[in-house]
């Protein structure tokens, strides 16, 4: 009695097979993962640190300062009657600085006379008719120092 080899499969070429099909699903199936996860990127979370700002006692009421951070941007901090206020200290319209002008208890920009209010929002000039406020910065008191919520890198 003589078996053919042909009708029935050997061990070793199922073997070769069945390793053969499973690394090709798990390389393709890899690919196609990191593909997806390269189209849809997960989100990532936003982490903020308290950055110290300064001593509540060194702002007097009306005075402002500018703060720079470890990652080199740079914020305005204010002394308002209700507070203290810590805005971006770029203008939305064109990038320029702004300053806090204590007379008028506003931040100004002096590229093209944009006003804004206490709060940061846009009160006078093109970032008023574009609808553009101030980038607002959480501030966080304790005791007599000043924090405030960054990014962080």
């Amino acid at each position: 009695m003589t078996e053919e080899r042909g009708t029935t499969p050997d061990r070793r070429r199922f073997l070769g097979s069945a390793l053969m099909w499973t690394g090709l699903a798990a390389g393709y199936g890899l690919g196609a993962a990191h593909f997806l996860r390269y189209l849809l990127p997960l989100g990532t979370k936003v982490r903020y640190r308290e950055l110290f700002a300064g001593a509540l006692d060194s702002l007097a009421p009306g005075q402002s300062r500018t703060v720079k951070t470890p990652s080199g941007d740079s914020f305005v901090m204010a002394r308002t009657p209700d507070g203290v206020r810590v805005l971006s200290d770029i203008c939305p319209h064109l990038g320029c600085r702004v300053h806090f002008d204590r007379t008028r208890n506003q931040f100004v920009c002096p590229c093209h006379d944009g006003i804004f209010d206490a709060e940061g929002r846009a009160v006078s000039g093109p970032p008023a008719e574009a609808g553009q406020d101030l980038t607002r910065l959480e501030t966080v008191i304790r005791g007599t120092s000043i924090f405030v919520l960054v990014k962080e890198a």
